[in-house]
């Protein structure tokens, strides 16, 4: 399949970018990485008459550190981030999220920006960004707008972002020397989007824990949280307090999942926290 007609234009800015986007009578998309939107293109599963390609925008594909923070510009690649040619603030955490998205080529020309403005519910940096507690930049013709990152999603595919936004950065607080972190994401196979995910941050009372692929935004974890922030060693005895904390805050939340999700949610929730614990990964028996 091809695309159906269109036009190709390349931007020296942000404003400019939004001035296309802005022109009333063309049907126009942002092209960042391209790896989720030209299959859709080519499948016609998302017209487009004009396509505007922001990855020539020089503030989008730089970072910076400032202060107590790294910026991440929105057109850095999955890539880049994995090879640590940008400042790491996550202690190895973004290096290893990176590494396990899709396939190399996928890597090479993906972006963070893109794979958050898509908002594709098993995406992983939507899930990253929100345990970290980045916060989402973004500009339109009304200035300069921000967001925490566990607050961009307002539902699957869909971000606070306005029709002629564009999303420019990405700013991550710097984790604590000794803070400790776990991941894990279920796929049937190796580069496919994940069925399940967690992500746990362990840094005292400033925990955080979040549950990911759950056809829409990222599940906050509070009760599981609580429960972080007084562990110190890893015992046995924890997976039935975790599974019990992670139903508690299910129970709390609007969305229902299915048991088959859950289960496969607790198994990934045990799995991060004991790696954030160095504990080689073990069989999680059902409840």
């Amino acid at each position: 399949m091809k695309p159906g007609p269109l036009t190709y234009v390349r931007p020296k800015s942000v404003a400019e970018a939004i001035a296309l986007l802005g022109e009333s009578d063309v049907d126009a998309k942002i092209l960042a990485g391209g790896q989720s939107l030209v299959p859709m293109l080519n499948l016609r599963m998302a017209p487009a008459e004009r396509l505007i390609d922001i990855t020539g925008i020089a503030a989008l594909k730089s970072s910076e550190v400032a202060g107590n923070n790294v910026r991440i510009g929105a057109c850095v690649t999955h890539e880049q981030i994995q090879v640590g040619a940008v400042p790491d603030p996550s202690n190895g955490l973004m290096t290893a999220v990176a590494t396990r998205i899709a396939y190399q080529a996928v890597r090479n020309r993906g972006t963070i920006g893109g794979s958050l403005a898509l908002a594709d519910p098993s995406g992983d940096w939507l899930t990253t960004t929100a345990a970290l507690g980045a916060i989402i930049e973004w500009q339109g013709p009304d200035g300069v707008k921000t967001c925490a990152a566990d607050e961009f999603v307002t539902a699957a595919y869909t971000t606070r972002l306005d029709i002629l936004d564009v999303l420019t950065g990405i700013r991550i607080p710097r984790l604590a020397a000794d803070a400790r972190w776990g991941t894990c994401k279920l796929c049937r196979k190796t580069g496919e989007y994940a069925h399940a995910m967690a992500m746990v941050i362990r840094n005292g009372a400033a925990s955080r824990a979040f549950l990911g692929a759950t056809e829409g935004a990222p599940i906050r974890l509070r009760h599981a949280e609580n429960v972080l922030a007084g562990l110190r060693d890893w015992q046995a005895g924890h997976v039935s307090v975790l599974s019990d904390a992670m139903q508690a805050d299910l129970a709390s939340s609007t969305r229902q999942l299915k048991d088959i999700h859950i289960w496969q949610s607790r198994t990934c929730l045990i799995r991060a926290v004991q790696m954030s614990f160095g504990i080689p990964e073990t069989r999680i028996e059902s409840p």
